[in-house]
């Protein structure tokens, strides 16, 4: 009987890890191999019967395919390294190929007919408009969908998106539109006390009833947010399950705006107040309407209300102008405004160009598709619509489907701090871009949104709270998903997250370490305010929660280091 011997043995561990890329989706102990003949599995099964000092267990398991002498092999992998078979198979005279047998995933592809149209989910090179698409060039939905398809938070909150807009069809078959069931219809009484009466259906702030106009444009935006997934109709929204709440404005006054705004403003504060009794749980609005060439010195009311929603916690999606301008300069609003709860967004095409429209290395965050998009319309039709319009609903939806994937802490400390936690879901989507040469240099970020990235980065801002207390020497999964995805190994130390931030008298930082780290807090003149010694006994990811409340209100820099004076320093805000 033939040994593997233990100097072959030795070499191959050796020499695994520089052969195989590490993977995480391999089932332990099979190996799928094709041999030259098939009278060689006795052969290998006794040729492998040990390797070392140890007993393999090998045998076939099945035969895959009998004309090609396919066959998948079982093996002991308590007893051998599973890199190691899998190198001994390799260089064996007896195989021609070998490899690890792996679990896949499903691509979540929706039922819904014309999914294959949006090409702004899944970029398959399909010719829109007249033009072929780049394959990939899309916001990465089918993954994103994978993880989760949005409706309700891991709390139970059912999630919400505020289209301010011209008019909607709100008996659409394929939308879901947000019903105010605290408040009877038209029977003239506030019944929520919300300071609205008769509510119902979402609200008119041109009317000051919930009368909606019926249009195209409302409709086709509320399509791409969240148009019903997977139901054999239609076509697929970011949110197979989300609520839209409408909100129209039946002119182009600002004062309307404003006052649309308000409303959407009341009904997060009051739910925040009632903790869900009252109100909705509003994440975003979106606004794709605006004013070329706009200054915000012009418009101090409109430009404030993102700051007041944001104050709640409530992100807002602005589409920038259609025209070929340089907003830094020339203004727009809403997209020239400053506030931190505004993200801006231009338009991108199905090759992942710009198409000659708003942009702004200070002004405009990102892309998103926004030439051809067929989504929703009236009397339930569906068409293809194009202006940023349609690509600052894509990002409106984004944030929706960030809070169905966040993990419950997360959700108990937007209620504690809705503000806070907003500006770090604005922080994971923008960190989360698609890097694209049309938009660099000419947008805040460089990139074009991706839906898959932006849920795996809020997953990760909070990823000590699905893997609490582990480290890499126990060999937990959930560190060498999270160093396999971001490259932390052979780094002495790395920060994951800190939040909230800004703060008001708590700040968490979550960090990953292989040595002692110490915390320092720095306030801008250079004095050290704080300081937190660390303990050589705690390894890994680490979970730190710092007391603010007595450095007081202000810029901080919380630098993170070592004993030999490697450090990272990150700004806080501490309000």
């Amino acid at each position: 009987m033939k040994r593997i011997s233990q100097y072959f043995v030795t070499i191959l561990i050796f020499t695994n890890s520089f052969l195989f890329g590490q993977e995480t989706n391999i089932i332990p102990g099979n190996i799928i191999v094709m041999l030259s003949s098939a009278a060689d599995t006795s052969l290998l099964t006794n040729e492998f019967k040990n390797i070392g000092e140890s007993e393999t267990n090998l045998k076939v398991a099945r035969t895959l395919s009998k004309s090609m002498h396919i066959y998948l092999f079982q093996f002991d992998p308590l007893k051998v390294d599973q890199y190691t078979m899998l190198s001994a198979f390799k260089v064996n005279r007896l195989v021609k190929l070998a490899q690890f047998n792996h679990t896949f995933q499903e691509r979540n592809i929706p039922n819904d007919p014309q999914f294959g149209l949006q090409w702004n989910m899944n970029n398959t090179g399909q010719n829109i408009g007249n033009v072929n698409g780049l394959i990939g060039a899309d916001i990465s939905a089918t993954k994103a969908w994978n993880i989760a398809t949005g409706g309700l938070t891991s709390a139970g909150d059912t999630i919400v998106v505020a289209v301010i807009d011209g008019g909607f069809d709100l008996t659409h078959q394929d939308l879901n539109f947000w019903k105010n069931y605290h408040e009877i219809p038209h029977n003239h009484i506030d019944d929520d006390h919300n300071g609205y009466i008769d509510d119902f259906n979402g609200w008119n702030s041109s009317t000051g009833n919930d009368s909606l106009t019926v249009i195209d444009h409302g409709t086709h935006v509320s399509g791409i947010i969240g148009a019903k997934g997977n139901n054999c109709i239609g076509v697929t929204g970011i949110n197979w399950n989300v609520k839209i709440m409408p909100v129209c404005t039946d002119g182009s006054v600002e004062a309307d705006v404003v006052a649309a705004y308000a409303y959407v403003m009341k009904q997060r504060r009051i739910y925040n107040q009632t903790n869900g009794a009252k109100g909705s749980f509003v994440v975003a609005t979106n606004s794709s309407f605006g004013v070329n060439l706009g200054q915000p010195s012009a418009y101090p009311l409109w430009c404030a209300m993102y700051d007041s929603l944001g104050s709640v916690g409530i992100l807002n999606a602005g589409a920038t102008t259609d025209y070929n301008i340089n907003v830094d300069v020339q203004g727009d609003i809403p997209t020239a405004c400053p506030s931190n709860w505004l993200i801006t967004v231009t338009n991108t095409d199905n090759t992942d160009t710009t198409v000659g429209e708003g942009y702004g290395a200070t002004t405009i965050d990102l892309g998103a598709p926004g030439t051809n998009i067929t989504s929703t319309t009236m009397s339930n039709t569906y068409s293809n619509l194009s202006g940023t319009s349609m690509a600052s609903p894509h990002v409106a939806g984004a944030v929706a489907l960030m809070y169905a994937v966040a993990c419950p802490q997360l959700m108990i400390d937007c209620k504690s701090n809705p503000a806070g936690i907003a500006l770090m879901v604005k922080d994971s989507l923008l960190g989360a871009v698609d890097k694209i040469s049309a938009l660099t240099g000419i947008t805040v970020t460089g990139g074009r949104l991706n839906l898959y990235k932006s849920l795996k980065s809020i997953q990760h801002h909070y990823f000590n709270i699905s893997c609490p207390a582990i480290t890499i020497a126990n060999n937990d999964t959930c560190p060498a998903v999270y160093i396999a995805e971001y490259g932390q190994a052979g780094t002495p130390f790395e920060i994951i997250n800190i939040y909230p931030n800004p703060a008001t008298n708590i700040l968490n930082i979550v960090y990953f370490s292989n040595e002692n780290i110490e915390i320092s807090i720095i306030n801008t003149l250079g004095q050290e305010v704080k300081r937190i010694k660390g303990n050589d006994n705690l390894k890994g990811v680490q979970n730190n929660t710092i007391d603010m409340s007595a450095v007081g209100q202000g810029v901080y820099f919380l630098s993170l280091h070592t004993s030999d004076k490697k450090s990272n320093v990150v700004k806080v805000v501490v309000y």
